[in-house]
Order: structure tokens, then C-alpha cells, then sequence
């Protein structure tokens, strides 16, 4: 997501260690080592694909990218879709990521998702947002922010007040 290190009021995570932007703290974003109701705002973009092993998609680092792509130029966005085996584990894993953003955001909290339909269609996704009401999707087609033909979209939430029911994944 970010092009260039985030701003100084921005804190980053990711798990990922070889990124060549660092993140802030190295944390799983569905367990976050924040207080309740800690942020205004989240922007969340997680990988929009998964299984992915011989993508050059799936390579954090430049020089790891260059090792299997010697030629190709600069190494394109990591997107981490190698880190799910298949579409219920990336699913899960946005699941229990919103949970967590519901408990860490203010009550009057916003939650942006990018979210690229690479692999699984934006319907499918934002069904998973539960806890929070979209307020605002915006479809873009700038270059930087696709994948070829897919369509990707920013999703602003707002945070809705109430207790977590159980849902079904399926």
C-alpha cells in the first residue's frame, strides 16, 4: 500500500520481514498488540489472492525477486498471497483481521479496505465486515492500483456499536 515509507503519524504492521519498506512493529493483524478503542482510522489492504508459489508477486525483497527474475526490472508490489494456501484461509484470515480492527478502533472509527478482485470478487469480501457498516465504495482504475483487468475498490466502514454474534465462513 505504501509507495514510499508511511507518514510519521502512521503506525505500519505487517508480518512480513523482508519487506523493503519497513513496517513499524512486526504484529499478525488479527491479534494486534494495541489497547481498545486505540485508533480513529485503519487502512487495510491484505492480499487479494492466495496459493501463488511461482508469481513474482510473492517475493518481499529485491534481491530474492532478482535471484528467480534476473532481467525482469524492478520487482513489482508484494502482495503475500503465498502466505494462504487457498481461498478459506484468506478468507478466515480477513475475518478475524476485522474483528481485531473493531476492537482496536473508537467507537466513531473508519476502516478502509483496498480490496482487488484478483481472486475472489469484492461482494464475497465485504460480506466478511460484519462489525461495520460501508459508508462509502469507491471503484478505481488507476494503474498503480490494479491487477491487468481486475477492478479494485477503497471501502470506507464505519465501526458499528454493538457485540460480536457468531458467524458462519462458509
Amino acid at each position: 500500500m505504501w509507495k514510499d515509507s508511511p507518514p510519521d503519524d502512521t503506525i505500519f504492521i505487517d508480518i512480513e520481514k523482508k519487506l523493503e519498506i519497513k513496517p513499524t512493529i512486526f504484529a499478525d493483524n488479527t491479534n494486534t498488540p494495541f489497547l481498545p478503542k486505540t485508533f480513529d482510522a485503519i487502512f487495510y489492504d491484505p492480499p487479494h489472492m492466495y496459493g501463488d508459489k511461482s508469481s513474482y508477486y510473492v517475493f518481499p525483497d529485491s534481491k530474492s525477486f532478482k535471484e528467480k527474475w534476473q532481467g525482469y526490472g524492478e520487482i513489482p508490489r508484494y502482495y503475500g498471497g503465498d502466505k494462504y494456501k487457498n481461498q478459506q484461509e484468506l478468507i478466515v484470515h480477513i475475518y478475524k483481521a476485522q474483528k481485531e480492527f473493531h476492537r482496536i478502533l473508537k467507537d466513531d472509527g473508519l476502516l478502509w479496505l483496498k480490496w482487488n478482485e484478483t481472486a475472489i470478487t469484492a461482494n464475497r469480501v465485504l460480506k466478511l465486515f460484519d462489525h461495520f457498516t460501508a459508508i462509502l465504495v469507491l471503484p478505481t482504475k488507476a494503474p498503480s492500483q490494479t491487477a491487468g483487468t481486475h477492478q479494485t475498490y477503497w471501502v470506507c466502514f464505519k465501526k458499528e456499536k454493538r457485540e460480536y454474534l457468531q458467524t458462519t465462513l462458509g
